[in-house]
């Protein structure tokens, strides 16, 4: 549903709008994408011995680890938006802005099956997340003539919230060290980070003595906060630590064009969100006999020598590289996606050697990332956990397109 307000007769005074719209719109869409038939028990290959002989024969047999459910169905999303399409000055700027509120429900989910079925898991449609925000697309034309420049902005704020789960139990999922790292609760964005929150290093025996009982713990190692006051670290001292999710994902492509050259620059980025950088386990853990990150070199050694590295102790008796916010971090930043500049050859040239259309370009893709992050690239998977993500390298190519 739209409504052209520039087309009526008390908008057509005013000169510098070409073009104003609202809109408003409502929908329903709906998702099943899963794995084929989950709604069924499968049979796998399998061998199974007969007679006295001991003789094995091939065959089938309802093996799966996941069990089937014929309950489930598709995922629904119901979605409301409003907003408003905006030109001006002759179309130089041109303006889009969507407010949308979506509610999903039966969201497909894996989750645990019950130990007495034999099986480890099962498809099920559970509870209902909200997702809302704000939409944003500009593009302008800064320089008309001679030389040209345009700008394409766009910018999406979100947040989400699961809104129900079917369940007052929170379901843990990711597994990060031997220990889960993520969780589903009501009243929580998705696949918010769940572990302890640290509090510095204990500098002293005195400082040990004076906390809540820490099993394993000395002076070198990572105090963690007693979120229950009852005396004891333990699962019950775990709380939401980061979120995974971006509050902002913004893209900008700057085009500028002189006498057949054209140079466009694309920059792209994420904001609001964090990474759990489980690499660092492994990379400043200190906890076995093998290679560390230069950052170990600032670990604790004495009093007051640190008070965010801990000291290096085989075996990790306090549990140092559990689940905190020691790995989180944050995961913002602005990457320079692709630089291209080309130039296209003057028609009276290629007049000459018969071509409609000579093209020649150079390409660098991946140029440079700005980011507070520590690991190799903060464009991690959806879930917020870096696990040894391979770095995304630097390319650089050239292109000639003919049109003959």
């Amino acid at each position: 549903l739209g409504w052209r307000m520039s087309e009526e007769e008390w908008m057509k005074d005013v000169a510098c709008i070409n073009q104003l719209k609202l809109r408003g719109s409502w929908g329903v869409t709906g998702n099943n994408d899963i794995v084929n038939y989950a709604a069924y028990d499968k049979l796998l290959s399998a061998n199974y011995t007969f007679g006295t002989n001991n003789t094995l024969v091939p065959g089938l047999a309802n093996i799966s680890s996941t069990l089937g459910n014929r309950a489930i169905s598709w995922e629904q999303t119901n979605e409301y938006n409003v907003g408003f399409d905006l030109s001006m000055f002759k179309t130089r700027l041109n303006l889009s802005v969507d407010y949308y509120y979506a509610i999903t429900k039966s969201l497909l989910f894996q989750q645990p099956a019950l130990a007495i079925t034999g099986y480890t898991n099962y498809w099920n449609n559970i509870g209902k997340v909200r997702n809302q925000g704000i939409e944003m697309q500009l593009h302008t034309v800064n320089i008309a003539g001679e030389w040209n420049w345009e700008t394409d902005f766009s910018a999406t704020y979100n947040t989400n919230k699961i809104i129900d789960l079917n369940s007052a139990v929170p379901y843990y999922i990711n597994q990060v060290n031997n220990s889960y790292l993520t969780m589903l609760q009501k009243g929580y964005p998705i696949n918010v980070f769940y572990g302890y929150v640290t509090d510095g290093l204990f500098q002293n025996q005195s400082e040990v003595d004076n906390h809540a009982f820490q099993p394993g713990a000395a002076p070198g190692d990572i105090r963690y906060r007693d979120l229950n006051n009852d005396g004891v670290i333990n699962e019950s001292d775990r709380t939401v630590i980061g979120n995974p999710n971006p509050t902002w994902l913004f893209s900008m492509n700057n085009t500028v064009e002189w006498k057949g050259l054209e140079l466009s620059v694309y920059l792209q980025g994420v904001a609001g969100n964090s990474i759990y950088n489980a690499n660092n386990i492994e990379n400043t853990g200190m906890a076995a006999a093998m290679n560390q990150t230069v950052a170990v070199l600032d670990r604790w050694t004495g009093e007051g020598t640190s008070n965010f590295m801990p000291r290096a102790v085989y075996g990790d008796p306090n549990q140092n590289c559990r689940v905190s916010d020691r790995f989180v971090e944050n995961g913002s930043y602005l990457r320079v996606k692709n630089i291209t500049l080309a130039y296209s050859f003057p028609s009276r040239l290629l007049e000459k050697i018969h071509l409609q259309g000579l093209r020649l370009a150079f390409v660098c893709e991946n140029v440079a990332t700005i980011s507070k992050y520590s690991g190799f690239d903060p464009e991690v998977s959806i879930n917020g956990i870096d696990a040894s993500r391979y770095p995304i390298p630097r390319t650089y190519s050239v292109g000639l397109n003919i049109n003959f």
